[in-house]
């Protein structure tokens, strides 16, 4: 950051913890140092007595208290602080965003992979859909998980909005048919979301069945339902990462975080509140600290088509 002087010399930081073999949590959750990066980070501000705009890669930190505590630093240093997924930014098949200032009813997503990291960034563009509703974020007042057999009874029974995982389900590139989804599905797990104004938000990760990310929503208003599939270019050259760094880039140029950092401040809350229930056997896990509203000042705009795709390596 002082590029070999004594003091910041640097136009702005990416925080990017990731490549390196890190211990897991009792959850489950990547214990990434993220704080002990942004200590020093911050240790740059003070001797140099001026911040930079930082970029924190996906999460803001493992944990609620290393997460809040990057949070509120970066306020006292006035520093622009952004974060988060590139999923709230890529592609969306068809194109579709929930209507700016309209009142949701219900949620329903689809996730795969590990819930720690590829849960994450379903979590985010969750996250990015619910923010556009009416009011803005109001706040997260519980989480609650559920494994195994009881997420096929919350299927039974009803206890998301069957129609809306069917949209979902519909907008997979190659779905299997969901009458197999026991067979195919050997660990599945259901997040849930109870926000403070009454929307429900529900994500279920089904290893086996599902390699993709996609969600659907119902307007409370005259009950119409809203899907799409967030499509990553998994394969050189990874496009969709570009308008991730695209907001970066605006940052960094201007000063300005391009979209609400207290939307990944909530998907890392959530995230650990989520593996906390997990762990807990399914506890309901009521979530107070999550009261911090914001009105987004980002909203979804389509890209460009995707360039041609090639493999990740040679053969």
């Amino acid at each position: 950051m002082t590029l070999g002087t004594e003091a910041l010399a640097v136009d702005g930081v990416l925080l990017i913890a990731e490549h390196g073999n890190y211990p897991k949590s009792e959850t489950g959750n990547t214990i990434y140092p993220k704080r002990r990066f942004w200590e020093e980070i911050l240790a740059v501000f003070e001797q140099s007595g001026r911040a930079v705009p930082v970029f924190v890669d996906k999460h803001l930190a493992d944990n609620w208290e290393d997460a809040r505590f990057i949070y509120d630093t970066a306020n006292q240093w006035k520093a622009p602080l952004m974060a988060g997924s590139s999923l709230p930014t890529t592609w969306r098949k068809p194109a579709a965003d929930v209507a700016r200032d309209a009142q949701l009813g219900e949620m329903v997503g689809l996730t795969f992979h590990t819930t720690d990291a590829y849960g994450f960034h379903a979590l985010e563009f969750m996250q990015a859909l619910a923010e556009q509703r009416t009011g803005g974020e109001t706040g997260i007042v519980a989480v609650q998980s559920a494994a195994g057999e009881e997420v096929w009874q919350a299927l039974e029974q009803g206890r998301f909005d069957r129609a809306l995982f069917d949209e979902a389900w519909s907008r997979l590139t190659n779905p299997p048919d969901p009458a197999r989804l026991r067979a195919l599905v050997a660990n599945p797990r259901l997040f849930t979301i109870e926000y403070a104004d009454g929307l429900e938000s529900h994500l279920l990760e089904l290893n086996g069945a599902v390699n993709e990310w996609s969600a659907a929503w119902r307007y409370h208003a005259d009950q119409r339902i809203e899907s799409s599939l967030f499509w990553t270019q998994e394969g050189r050259p990874a496009m969709h990462f570009t308008w991730l760094l695209n907001g970066i880039e605006q940052m960094m140029l201007t000063g300005r975080p391009s979209w609400n950092v207290e939307r990944t401040l909530y998907t890392s809350g959530v995230l650990d509140a989520l593996l906390l229930s997990l762990k807990n056997g399914g506890q309901r896990i009521e979530t107070p600290y999550l009261n911090l509203p914001y009105q987004p000042v980002w909203r979804w705009k389509e890209p460009p088509p995707p360039p041609p795709m090639r493999p990740w390596a040679a053969p």
